[in-house]
């Protein structure tokens, strides 16, 4: 039976040759190879998935962080056919907030807000210039302040 840890160095490899960057899915997938091996388990089970899922953080991440741990054993499962592959619906979907959209008329206090924060200094100026790049009604305020 494959070490925990070089088959994760072996999914890796092979992940990122098929072009993907992995960047929050190594950290995430070592944490869980260490509190796994911590917990003296030689392979990947279902239940040791889900606790260590929803092990110091946020509901919010619970589901992201199983479904890391799912394709992880899912290539893993082809070698090690012991493997489980942990529930897919055991926690809500992460959910993003729904962003907020100022008016224009808060935007326009926004930027002189800025001018007036930031008297003499080019920091005002600079919000301004941007901003009436992708809205002209902006630039009345920057330069009418």
């Amino acid at each position: 039976m494959m070490d925990m840890s070089d088959a994760l160095e072996q999914y890796l490899t092979l992940r990122r040759s098929l072009g993907f960057k992995l960047q929050t899915q190594e950290s995430r997938l070592r944490n869980f190879v260490r509190y796994a091996t911590a917990r003296g388990e030689l392979r990947v089970t279902a239940k040791t998935a889900v606790d260590w899922a929803n092990h110091q953080c946020g509901p919010a991440t619970w589901s992201s962080r199983l479904s890391t741990v799912r394709a992880f054993a899912r290539h893993l499962q082809v070698v090690a056919p012991q493997t489980e592959i942990p529930p897919s619906h055991n926690f809500p979907p992460q959910r993003r907030p729904r962003p907020f959209i100022y008016s224009d008329e808060q935007i326009a206090d926004l930027l002189k807000s800025m001018l007036d924060m930031h008297p003499g200094s080019f920091r005002g100026p600079t919000h301004c210039a941007a901003a009436s790049q992708y809205d002209a009604g902006a630039s009345a305020v920057c330069v009418n302040p």
